[in-house]
């Protein structure tokens, strides 16, 4: 009887949105009551006509100008607009005819939120939790979806989290956390929240994929895949979850599965660039240089503004060490994407094979102003100034990278360098900083300057940080 009775309300409501609609055309002022009127104003906005909605709920007003509910529409309204002061007029005449009403709090600090009075809108906040009783949920829900509105993405969570917990079966509140923990990282949160819902609503293919892309990131990929075909048992015409299988299969190094899905794709969707890009990336791992080169060159017949394929067919004339057309292949890459560190990384180790060190260290100076935090940029820097005996030079650049970067690798590696120069001191301070922070990765000093293991004093000093250390 409830969902009959939800039905009609439905109706009711698109009926009034469309004489609404058609008073609006012939210049007319229909009478609607309160509940029409917040339904019309709801049904605009969520069909994204603000104008409308704004008209719809001025004159709601004017019929009925002590209606709190018309209040509170025009306010959301106001706030969708950006007239944030104007919304806090409305709520504040809301406040004092219904000063228990939590959508009058919440909306108060949705609008001071977005002004940057974090502080005013966290009371609003907590007046409207105080005042939320059945509503808890959805009132937190809301709180957590202003959070996200200014990117403080942790903060949205953290309500979200406190959603499921006044109401486990919060659809859209599982929903948010499953893609915000993965947009942040925490894939195994994620895989959690996407579940739970799932466990609700089985049939959403959306999140079915969702999970398929969480699974991907955290190397599950046999389940990424499953998560993946049941997004396209639901949903046939789902193709990017065809294409995301062989994203999937090609991370497990399944390349020639991968091949077969992703040519499946392209049957479905023939001017899809990307999945030639990967059909010769696969081809590339197969060490089948020719399907390789054929597939990239394909791409960018689709698309010759493709930097992958630039990239790709650079690869490819590296790995024939052809030299001049690696670089010119790279360089039309960086011209399309020239924020792509992986792009300037390796055109410096492209530039330093062919015995250009000036061009090697300037593209490395360039991925490192991108990516500070990728070590492999720091090493091949490293590796690009050792090779001309400026070990001075390398040492102070490592340094500086170490400054920008964590990475233990980096420290092991600066400990190599003052070794070679007879910095015994410097070296064996920097060794324990190395150890500490991670005692596992002393092989790779160890795999770098194997000199190393034959030193007395470093085999001194490494066996007594693990008595002291590794045996507590």
């Amino acid at each position: 009887m409830n969902e009959d009775r939800e039905n009609y309300r439905d109706e009711d409501i698109i009926g009034a949105v469309d004489r609404f609609k058609r008073s609006l055309i012939s210049g007319s002022t229909k009478y609607f009551d309160v509940s029409e009127f917040e339904g019309i104003v709801e049904q605009l906005l969520d069909e994204g006509d603000l104008q409308g909605s704004e008209i719809a709920a001025k004159q709601g007003i004017q019929i009925h100008p002590n209606a709190v509910p018309l209040q509170l529409k025009y306010a959301q309204v106001l706030i969708n607009k950006g007239k944030y002061e104007k919304s806090l007029q409305y709520l504040h005449f809301a406040e004092k005819v219904d000063s228990t009403n939590p959508d009058v709090h919440l909306l108060k600090g949705s609008a001071r939120m977005v002004m940057g009075n974090e502080t005013e809108a966290l009371l609003s906040f907590r007046k409207a939790i105080k005042y939320a009783g059945n509503e808890m949920d959805e009132i937190l829900y809301h709180i957590g979806s202003s959070y996200i509105q200014v990117g403080e993405i942790s903060k949205a969570i953290h309500y979200f989290e406190q959603t499921i917990k006044a109401n486990a079966t919060n659809e859209m509140a599982l929903y948010d956390l499953g893609f915000f923990c993965d947009q942040t990282g925490k894939y195994k949160k994620s895989i959690k929240y996407y579940n739970s819902y799932l466990d609700i609503d089985p049939f959403n293919h959306t999140v079915w994929f969702n999970l398929g892309t969480v699974y991907n990131k955290s190397d599950k990929h046999k389940k990424a895949i499953e998560a993946y075909e049941f997004a396209m048992v639901l949903n046939d015409d789902f193709h990017m979850a065809l294409f995301n299988i062989g994203n999937a299969l090609a991370n497990s190094e399944k390349f020639e599965e991968a091949i077969v899905k992703y040519q499946e794709y392209i049957k479905l969707e023939p001017e899809n660039a990307d999945a030639y890009c990967y059909i010769g990336e696969c081809f590339l791992n197969l060490e089948n240089h020719k399907e390789s080169e054929l597939h990239y060159k394909k791409a960018l017949k689709i698309n010759s503004k493709n930097d992958t394929a630039w990239f790709g067919l650079g690869l490819l004339s590296w790995i024939d060490q052809q030299f001049e057309d690696s670089i010119r292949h790279i360089k039309k890459a960086i011209k399309i994407d020239n924020l792509n560190a992986e792009f300037w990384l390796t055109l410096g180790k492209v530039n330093n094979d062919f015995n250009n060190q000036v061009s090697a260290i300037n593209a490395l100076k360039k991925a490192a102003r991108i990516d500070a935090g990728n070590t492999e940029v720091w090493l091949t820097w490293v590796d690009v100034l050792t090779k001309h005996n400026e070990h001075n030079n390398a040492i102070r650049i490592l340094k500086r990278g170490i400054k920008n970067n964590s990475d233990s690798i980096l420290k092991y590696r600066l400990v190599a360098l003052l070794l070679e120069d007879k910095k015994e001191k410097e070296a064996f301070e920097m060794l324990l900083i190395s150890m500490k922070q991670d005692f596992e990765q002393i092989n790779y000093l160890f795999d770098i300057f194997p000199k190393s293991t034959k030193n007395r004093k470093l085999k001194k000093l490494v066996d007594n940080f693990k008595k002291d250390n590794i045996d507590k």
